[in-house]
């Protein structure tokens, strides 16, 4: 059973920024007929509020207020409260994650034949969590990746990893260094209100950049990179 968190956040939560400014939101006309959620991340369209998708650039930011259809009516213009701050930090949930368990292992290394590819240091550097069985708790940045074992390398842990070890490893892996971990630019949206944790940061396409991660309850702090008021 893949691991759920005792929690899912309700969208991009604000919870900072990194000058320390309080942003109460900035009213913005809304694409009508349109229902939002507060912590929906959004964009401009044709001057209108619109709701964020996969690789989407120029964000706006992140409504700070819900609004339902039926108050944003096709026939009249309405306007909903954004956080605009390019410097806010976001809490969000992710998701599709690598979620598998290992087939043996030692205190340094994860055997799992389920990663089924042959290609050399696809996972290096990704962020490894394992959440149940032995060395349950613990989290390792995957230091090297040997695919014709299907091995993972990271720090030692307490005890050897086996087949109870249940993980989950974040990024894309389609090539090295495709991987998420703290620090990384071109993280990408799954939906407006989640971020997808296999993502393709390979050429920065995603407009988040991971500050920290919390693989228990499977969030991250996030600042948005491509965002609209730092390219004009």
């Amino acid at each position: 059973m893949a691991y759920t968190a005792s929690r899912t956040t309700n969208g991009f939560e604000l919870i900072g920024n990194l000058l320390n400014v309080t942003d109460n939101g900035r009213e913005y006309e809304l694409t009508p007929n349109t229902a939002f959620s507060k912590g929906d991340m959004v964009v401009l369209t044709n001057g209108k509020v619109a709701k964020a998708a996969a690789n989407a650039a120029n964000v706006l930011g992140v409504m700070a207020e819900s609004i339902t259809a039926a108050d944003n009516p096709t026939a009249g213009i309405t306007y909903g409260k954004v956080y605009d701050n390019p410097f806010n930090i976001y809490r969000c949930s992710f998701a599709d994650q690598t979620d598998s368990t290992a087939t043996g292992g030692t205190t340094t290394t994860l055997i799992d034949t389920g990663l089924a590819t042959s290609t050399n240091d696809v996972w290096n550097g990704a962020l490894l969590y394992i959440y149940e069985g032995t060395n349950a708790g613990c989290i390792r940045t995957v230091t090297d990746y040997v695919g014709s074992t299907d091995t993972l390398h990271f720090q030692a842990m307490p005890a050897s990893c086996d087949t109870t070890s249940k993980y989950i490893l974040l990024g894309n892996a389609s090539k090295a260094g495709d991987v998420i971990n703290v620090g990384t630019v071109g993280v990408d949206l799954k939906d407006e209100n989640t971020i997808a944790a296999n993502t393709t940061v390979d050429g920065e396409k995603g407009p988040l950049v991971a500050l920290s991660i919390n693989p228990a309850n499977l969030t991250m702090d996030v600042v948005v990179r491509k965002h609209l008021l730092n390219s004009v």
